[in-house]
């Protein structure tokens, strides 16, 4: 058995050497979460990009098909006027005023149609955003362990060693 001072100075080692490695086991755990919160940061980024770019094709799909529909709705007027004044079939006035309203309720369905598709694809990329938001709120902040903790540990057992060893080394009186 060793004598009580050799036993105080290396409980004393070994307490400091555990708080020591518990600091940098914990610093190795903050470390790799805070890479796994950076990759669902990244994640989160790719995400919402690739909503934004499905939001986007969406509206110039929206777009093409309003052009087509406004093509369309002159291509049938042009052609129900021309079959109807070749006809001779009464006032060209009136006929064109006929096909001219017509073509004018075509016209405004088919606005109304895209700008309900607009809306609709301006909320999802609200929406978008907001899943973004979500995510990033989602993440729970990293705690790094504190170095000033350590030291109060190592100081606290330093001292605590000190004592007992002097506690041993006393004289005992009585």
């Amino acid at each position: 058995m060793c004598d009580p001072v050799t036993a105080a100075v290396v409980m004393g080692g070994l307490q400091v050497a555990t708080a020591v490695q518990n600091y940098n086991s914990q610093k190795a755990v903050a470390a790799a979460k805070e890479r796994a919160n950076e990759q669902t940061r990244r994640n989160s980024d790719q995400a919402y990009l690739y909503d934004l770019s499905k939001i986007d094709k969406e509206t110039v799909s929206s777009a093409r098909e309003l052009k087509a529909a406004q093509f369309k709705n002159s291509q049938d007027t042009n052609k129900k006027l021309a079959q109807t004044l070749n006809l001779n079939a009464g006032n060209p006035d009136k006929i064109i005023q006929d096909i001219a309203g017509t073509q004018d309720m075509d016209f405004l369905d088919s606005t109304r149609d895209y700008e309900i598709d607009v809306t609709k694809l301006y909320d999802k990329t609200n929406e978008a955003y907001a899943a973004q938001q979500r995510r990033y709120n989602s993440i729970a902040p990293v705690m790094m362990p504190s170095r000033t903790g350590l030291f109060l540990k190592v100081g606290t057992q330093i001292a605590t060693g000190y004592q007992s060893g002097m506690a041993a080394k006393a004289p005992k009186t009585g």
